[in-house]
């Protein structure tokens, strides 16, 4: 068994953060053939007036797919960095991801997702897919989103990985109140 991994920064206790918030209920989204991935996923929840969601790709294609994967990093300020993008020209066929709708620091929509997906030759790729190189290919991508209402994943630094991440946050509270809530 690999020894645990010490991430550099000072652990948050407790880890685990939540926010009660109302559920935005869920619902079944296509999105069309060129249409740009998170654009395409955050206009569709943005409609219902939600702007956070957990997120599953449940299959479909992609014209154009760019994706991340992690390599390890010994700068000593974090344990791992993202490496240089893979881009797969289509068709691109998905076969499945999983993610999270958020906002990012300046209130934009952004979208934490990993997929696995087939290239045009037939090889399997899977990562962290990018925000702005995913364009929906012939017959759309079908996703299923679970809304979540009155709060929203917000990126905000983590102090323990030194990585920016997700956090909960109240949208009704202030800006200056709004941010983690430890459970």
């Amino acid at each position: 068994m690999p020894p645990p991994v010490r991430q550099p920064g000072t652990p948050e206790r407790p880890r685990f953060l939540s926010l009660a918030a109302p559920g935005g209920g869920e619902r079944r989204l296509t999105v069309a053939a060129g249409e740009d991935l998170l654009g395409g996923i955050a206009a569709a929840l943005e409609r219902d007036g939600l702007r956070s969601a957990a997120i599953q790709l449940i299959g479909g294609r992609f014209a154009r797919a760019q994706y991340l994967t992690c390599l390890p990093c010994d700068d000593g300020e974090r344990v791992i960095a993202y490496g240089p993008p893979t881009t797969l020209e289509g068709p691109v066929v998905l076969l499945g991801g999983s993610g999270f709708l958020g906002l990012d620091a300046a209130g934009a929509p952004i979208l934490h997702c990993h997929a696995v997906m087939v290239d045009a030759a037939g090889r399997l790729h899977g990562g962290h897919l990018t925000q702005d190189g995913c364009i929906v290919g012939r017959g759309g991508i079908v996703a299923h989103a679970a809304g979540v209402a009155a709060a929203a994943f917000v990126v905000a630094h983590d102090e323990e990985t030194n990585l920016p991440v997700f956090h909960p946050a109240d949208l009704a509270a202030p800006a200056a109140l709004r941010g983690r809530t430890a459970a």
